[in-house]
């Protein structure tokens, strides 16, 4: 698998060759602006209970999606790169369990780099199945990233051993929500992660809602892995902050929103719908045999931007609002039904995002000093 395919290439090449396609702002070339999210099928080796999938569609639903539909989500995906104008564009697989059918991670992504210019290519998994799979099927995922669920630290690094043995992978991300259990453990986690060169990425418990001991206990270990991933920072650690905690981009410093919820994410379900958030399985906007694909992802309400009239003026003062951008709107639709108002978690943010940003900024001076 170790190999510099012609997809790499190609892949280099999107990158550096400018041909007035919408990228992203000076220092964030690099990001997608454009995500095609796809639930091919919500079978599963597990029944996590913090599961959007789970909590949304049911137990025991093996909804797949037929011939018929993946026959045409290989011909839609590059009608919307086409129409999109975007110059670096994602494609993730979710579920689920996205490794019970690598079959068609392979077919999707073939298509993608036959009829596009590439495009980056991450899969989610709980990595039950890396003893089994094929990987010659993912030889064109980049990002793997392998969510902790209730097992032993000692069995998710053989896991992810396998990954980095097997696979093409430039980087690998460790996912944990925190229920009760990761919780208790989180600091273990981030030091394993840490210590082995693998990003980390930590989400609450969204079905907890606003329970108020619960995000107690959240904001406290919050402050913990900071003071720890602060003390790994000044040790020389390669510490990523983006995206560390529930989807934040806590260094943003442009006025326009980094979130594309709503404008430029495609999600697309097993019965060939499609929607706006990768978390809200039962809002639908179109599906992928609809005509005028982009304007079917356009959802005006799932806008993650603070310039919306919706959003509290305090918000629009606010020192984070441009990293908060007035909060999630699936969050809030979800716990208060509405996307209206400020975020869910602001109390959080406010004290979690300055600390972040210290984070970022110690690390690029550590990096600025070495490189003297």
């Amino acid at each position: 698998m170790r190999r510099l395919t012609e997809h790499v290439k190609q892949l280099k090449r999107m990158y550096s060759i400018e041909d007035g396609r919408l990228r992203g702002e000076a220092g964030w070339e690099k990001l997608p602006f454009f995500w095609f999210l796809l639930f091919l099928s919500y079978r599963c080796t597990r029944r996590c209970n913090y599961c959007y999938s789970f909590n949304q569609v049911g137990d025991g639903n093996n909804l797949e999606m037929d011939e018929n539909a993946f026959s045409r989500l290989l011909d839609w995906i590059p009608e919307v790169w086409k129409a999109n104008n975007i110059k670096v564009n994602a494609i993730g697989f979710l579920g689920g369990e996205p490794l019970l059918r690598t079959d068609r991670v392979k077919r999707v992504m073939d298509s993608a780099y036959a009829n596009t210019d590439g495009m980056q290519g991450f899969l989610f998994t709980n990595g039950d199945l890396v003893d089994s799979v094929d990987w010659d099927d993912l030889e064109d995922i980049q990002w793997i990233t392998t969510n902790v669920t209730d097992i032993g630290i000692d069995e998710l690094s053989r896991r992810m051993k396998i990954v980095a043995e097997r696979s093409n992978v430039i980087n690998q991300t460790i996912v944990a929500t925190l229920d009760d259990y990761n919780l208790e453990r989180a600091l273990d986690i981030t030091r394993f992660g840490i210590e082995n060169g693998y990003r980390l990425r930590y989400y609450r418990n969204l079905y907890r809602g606003l329970d108020v001991e619960y995000k107690k206990r959240l904001l406290e270990k919050y402050h913990e892995l900071c003071d720890l991933l602060e003390e790994y920072v000044l040790r020389g650690h390669d510490v990523h902050t983006t995206f560390l905690f529930d989807t934040l981009i806590p260094m943003w410093d442009h006025e326009s929103s980094p979130y594309h919820c709503g404008k430029r994410i495609a999600t697309v379900y097993p019965d060939g719908s499609i929607g706006p958030c990768l978390r809200n399985h039962s809002l639908k906007t179109g599906t992928i045999f609809d005509a005028d694909p982009l304007s079917r992802i356009q959802c005006e309400s799932f806008h993650y931007d603070v310039g919306k009239s919706e959003i509290p003026d305090e918000c629009r003062k606010c020192d984070f609002m441009k990293a908060c951008q007035g909060g999630c709107p699936n969050d809030k639709l979800l716990l208060t039904g509405t996307t209206s108002g400020k975020s869910v978690v602001c109390d959080i943010h406010k004290e979690i995002i300055p600390r972040l940003r210290h984070l970022g900024r110690l690390k690029n001076e550590r990096t600025s000093r070495s490189c003297k």
